[in-house]
């Protein structure tokens, strides 16, 4: 359905309830929306962001942030990411929608960014490393996998992720990406191709 797809009368069907109590509750679609993204964000932070900071900083913490995205686009194959499809849906529509949508997955770079950040500050991380641009290249590892997950309906797009990952960490690892924290169980192939050890 998407997010443009919601709508008072809509989710008054579903629910049984009178439009006029729908709108009630929510005053409006565009407040409907809103508050439909807002709940994403909340869950999106307790299964993938509150357990990963649990971690130890550096490499453990971001490999787990990376993990749990991983783990949730993955289980959303059918549903969709409103992350992602919403970005799809309002990338051109300015508005209070749009801004609800960009302000939360900020927040959710802006996680990654610090993870990142403290991987180069630990020195697990070359200090050069452009926290940005590995920002930049890992979401662009979730977007892949969403594609070939949801469109493609590719079998090997989770696992094709994950290799992309630890190719992004060994290119600004200070070392060998086994002897890193949190690289346990992964090794680089003569081929250039990750496998587990």
């Amino acid at each position: 359905m998407g997010i443009e797809g919601l709508s008072l009368g809509a989710l008054a069907e579903v629910t049984g309830m009178s439009k006029s109590g729908v709108f009630a509750h929510f005053g409006s679609r565009e407040e409907l929306q809103i508050s439909v993204i807002r709940e994403y964000h909340e869950r999106f932070e307790e299964e993938v962001f509150r357990p990963a900071i649990s971690q130890p900083r550096g490499l453990p913490r971001l490999r787990a942030l990376f993990d749990r995205w991983v783990a949730k686009v993955a289980t959303e194959i059918d549903s969709g990411c409103i992350y992602i499809s919403g970005a799809v849906e309002f990338d051109d529509r300015p508005g209070p929608v749009r801004d609800a949508l960009a302000g939360m997955v900020l927040l959710w770079h802006g996680a990654l960014d610090r993870a990142i950040r403290q991987s180069v500050d630990m020195g697990q991380l070359r200090p050069d490393t452009d926290s940005m641009q590995m920002l930049f290249e890992i979401h662009g590892l979730i977007l892949s996998l969403h594609h070939d997950a949801r469109f493609l309906r590719s079998s090997g797009a989770v696992d094709r992720a994950r290799v992309g990952f630890d190719r992004v960490l060994q290119y600004h690892a200070v070392g060998p990406l086994e002897a890193l924290p949190g690289s346990a169980g992964v090794t680089l192939a003569t081929s250039g191709v990750l496998q587990p050890s």
